[in-house]
C-alpha cells in the first residue's frame, strides 16, 4: 500500500512527484524486504543443517554404536555431573559390549547418583545372569520387583533370563510386573464379560443372518471393543469397560443408523444386564434402554436389547439375536 501524504488539493504536478517518490521508496523497500527474506531463509537453512536429527548420544545408542554412545554420554556427564540417566545408559552399552564387570561398577555409580533403582537392579540382574551368577541375578530381580519395575516386555524377552524362566521365583516376578502394567487383568469382575469375546455370526431367532460381530479384549484387559458389520451394509461400534469405583460395567455404542446408547450394569445370575438410554439422531429422541447378554449351554450368546415405549408404557424389543462363533 502507498503512503498517504499532502492535501488532496495539491497540484497535479505535486501529486505526480509524490507518486514517483512513493514508487521509488516502495521498490527500495521491496528490494530490502526480499533481501532480508532471502537472508532469513538462508540462515534458517543453515540452522536446520546445523541442528542434529537427534541427540548424538541417544542416536548412537539407538543405532547400536555402543562405544560411541559411551563416549557421548561421558561428555554429557563432564558437562552435567548430576545427570543420573547417562550412567545408566553407559552401563547398558557396556553390557552390550560384554563388559559385564564394568557395567556392574557403573551401575553402582548410577545408584549413588540416584538413578531409578528399579532399572539399576534390573540391569544388575541381566549382567549377573550373563556372568553365570544365577542366585545373585535372581536376588537383583527380586529387588527390581520390590522397587516397582514395569519393564514387562524387556523381562519377557531378555535372553539372559532364559535359563531360569521356569523357576517359580522368576515367574512370581513376571506376574508382579504384569499386574503393574495391566492392572485390569487382576480384577476378577473385569473378566465378567469375557464370554462375549470372539468373532461371531449374528442371526435372528428364526435363523436369518443379520451380520457378523467381532469383540476383542483391548487396552491390557481394561476394555472390550465391538465391531459390528450388518448384512445390509450397516455398521456399529461399542466399547465396554468395568468401573471398579462403581462395581459396574458400562457400554457405549454408536451405530451407522444414527443411534447411540449408553448403558451400565453388572453380571446377574450368569447374564450381563445393563440399563441406560438410547438417543436417536433422527428425531432427536432419547428414551430408556436396556440390554441382556446370556451365554447358552451350546456356547452361543443371546443378545436382547429393549427400549421403553412411552406411548404404550411398556418395553419393546429393539434387537434380539443369537451369536454363533466363527473362530
Amino acid at each position: 500500500m502507498l503512503p498517504r501524504t499532502g492535501s488532496l488539493l495539491a497540484s497535479v504536478a505535486a501529486v505526480a512527484t509524490l507518486l514517483a517518490v512513493a514508487s521509488a521508496r516502495a521498490q527500495t523497500a521491496e528490494g530490502a524486504t526480499s533481501a532480508q527474506a532471502l537472508s532469513t531463509a538462508g540462515q534458517a537453512r543453515a540452522d536446520d543443517a546445523a541442528t542434529p536429527v537427534a541427540d548424538p548420544a541417544e542416536l548412537a545408542f539407538e543405532q547400536g554404536r555402543w562405544q560411541d554412545a559411551i563416549k557421548e554420554y561421558r561428555e554429557i556427564l563432564a558437562a552435567s555431573p548430576d545427570d543420573r540417566l547417562s550412567l545408566l545408559r553407559i552401563a547398558q552399552a557396556q553390557r552390550e559390549l560384554r563388559r559385564y564387570e564394568e557395567a556392574l561398577a557403573t551401575l553402582e555409580q548410577a545408584r549413588t547418583a540416584n538413578a531409578p533403582e528399579a532399572m539399576i537392579d534390573l540391569e544388575r540382574a541381566r549382567n549377573l545372569a550373563l556372568l553365570g551368577r544365577k542366585d545373585e541375578a535372581l536376588a537383583a530381580l527380586d529387588a527390581s520387583d520390590h522397587n516397582g519395575v514395569r519393564a514387562l516386555e524387556l523381562v519377557e524377552q531378555a535372553h539372559e533370563f532364559d535359563s531360569f524362566r521356569h523357576l517359580s521365583r522368576f515367574e512370581r516376578v513376571l506376574r508382579n510386573i504384569r499386574a503393574r502394567v495391566y492392572p485390569c487383568e487382576s480384577e476378577p469382575e473385569a473378566r465378567d464379560f469375557d464370554f462375549w469375546i470372539g468373532r461371531w455370526e449374528v442371526r435372528e431367532p428364526d435363523g436369518t443372518l443379520v451380520g457378523t460381530d467381532t469383540i476383542e479384549k483391548r487396552d491390557g484387559g481394561c476394555s472390550l471393543v465391538e465391531r459390528y458389520e450388518g448384512a445390509g451394509g450397516s455398521s456399529g461400534t461399542s466399547v465396554s469397560f468395568y468401573l471398579p469405583s462403581r462395581g459396574e460395567w458400562r457400554q457405549v455404542w454408536t451405530g451407522s443408523g444414527g443411534t447411540l446408547f449408553d448403558i451400565t450394569g453388572k453380571l446377574v445370575d450368569g447374564s450381563m444386564k445393563m440399563e441406560g438410554q438410547v438417543e436417536y439422531v433422527d428425531g432427536n429422541r432419547v428414551v430408556a434402554f436396556r440390554g441382556t447378554w446370556t451365554q447358552a449351554a451350546d456356547g452361543r450368546v443371546r443378545q436382547r436389547l429393549e427400549e421403553f415405549d412411552l406411548g404404550a408404557q411398556t418395553w419393546i424389543v429393539w434387537f434380539d439375536g443369537f451369536f454363533r462363533r466363527l473362530d
